[in-house]
């Protein structure tokens, strides 16, 4: 019974001891976005459209596929983040496993995700990792893709199909 109760204790007082180091999600993506700005790893607006034009650079996004029909931005590559090692594959490596384009801007909505996601990329082997907002694309007044069609809303904006900016861009 002793020994029981010992054993109990032990696995209590270390399991207490690991909850302790536990950092929570935000902490953690706050901290790791940090880190990308300071070693200069945090793209600019200019860079992310410098690198949709290079055929040397990939421009990924790792949002969810409801977030992706919302708005991208025209010339990225939606990867997801359930197996984003073997989705990037396809747009960087080609039929031999030799790397086309080493270079990749990641980008989610607040560049949280796409913290997480750079460290996978950086460990893969691609030559320069950057993270990006989406935010901070749309905020700046450069155009989304949408699924929008003028079709399916009459009330629609008439811009060019699927190709639309924040409102506080007209004004």
């Amino acid at each position: 019974m002793k020994l029981k109760i010992l054993l109990m204790t032990g696995i209590l007082t270390s399991s207490a001891l690991l909850a302790n180091e536990f950092i929570d999600y935000k902490t953690l993506t706050s901290k790791m976005v940090a880190e990308n700005k300071k070693a200069g790893n945090y793209a600019t607006t200019k860079e992310v459209k410098e690198a949709i034009a290079s055929k040397e650079w990939i421009v990924a996004d790792v949002r969810t596929k409801e977030e992706w029909s919302a708005g991208r931005i025209k010339g990225a590559v939606r990867i997801g983040r359930q197996a984003p090692e073997k989705a990037i594959a396809n747009y960087a490596l080609d039929d031999e496993d030799n790397f086309v384009k080493q270079n990749l801007i990641v980008i989610c909505n607040t560049a949280r995700r796409a913290s997480i996601e750079a460290e996978t990329f950086r460990q893969m082997g691609f030559k320069k990792v950057k993270v990006y907002e989406f935010y901070k694309w749309i905020d700046s007044c450069n155009p989304i893709t949408t699924n929008y069609s003028s079709k399916s809303d009459k009330t629609g904006t008439k811009n060019k199909f699927g190709q639309v900016k924040a409102a506080h861009c007209y004004k």
